[in-house]
């Protein structure tokens, strides 16, 4: 099972603010999520980027099979395009497979991206820098211990202030 990070993030490596508000990202980087999500069919994204893409009205994400990870319960509104979950990282890519997948897309936030990140489950990652620093926020990864090697596969301009990595963990 490939997996597959996908964030839009600031330079400093913020993915949202304090509050978890990341309207803040370009129209290219929402188009490029979509693009991988469709591509992908499913995504995995925690709670509080559930809660936020809800609030902003993007939630579910069409295309794919939406797969929340929490502790918290949830009433399911969408049917079987989403899936509440709490499960560990590779039980969840277990599912996933066993949904007919081949490829998974994380969504954040930072702590459920590090999460898989720790166990060494992401296989390629986009990160799409939005031209927009703050002091305070939720981090691409959380506050967790764990290192990993990257492999540069494209750089390449979104937009005349946005810049998309696209790396392989090695």
């Amino acid at each position: 099972m490939k997996v597959i990070l996908y964030m839009g993030t600031t330079p400093n490596g913020y993915i949202a603010k304090e509050n978890g508000d990341s309207e803040w990202v370009s129209d290219e980087d929402l188009n490029g999520f979509y693009e991988e999500s469709k591509k992908a069919k499913n995504i995995i994204l925690g709670k509080n980027t559930f809660l936020e893409a809800s609030r902003q009205g993007y939630f579910p994400f069409p295309g794919a099979v939406n797969i929340v990870v929490t502790h918290q319960t949830f009433e399911n509104k969408w049917g079987r395009d989403v899936v509440f979950t709490d499960k560990k990282p590779k039980e969840i890519l277990s599912m996933v497979e066993e949904m007919g997948f081949d490829t998974a897309l994380l969504a954040g936030g930072g702590m459920l991206n590090a999460s898989f990140a720790q166990e060494g489950l992401i296989d390629e990652i986009y990160l799409d820098i939005e031209p927009l620093l703050f002091g305070k926020g939720i981090r691409l990864f959380g506050e967790t211990d764990f290192a990993c090697e990257l492999e540069l596969i494209e750089a390449k301009n979104l937009n005349k202030n946005t810049v998309q990595l696209h790396y392989k963990v090695v």
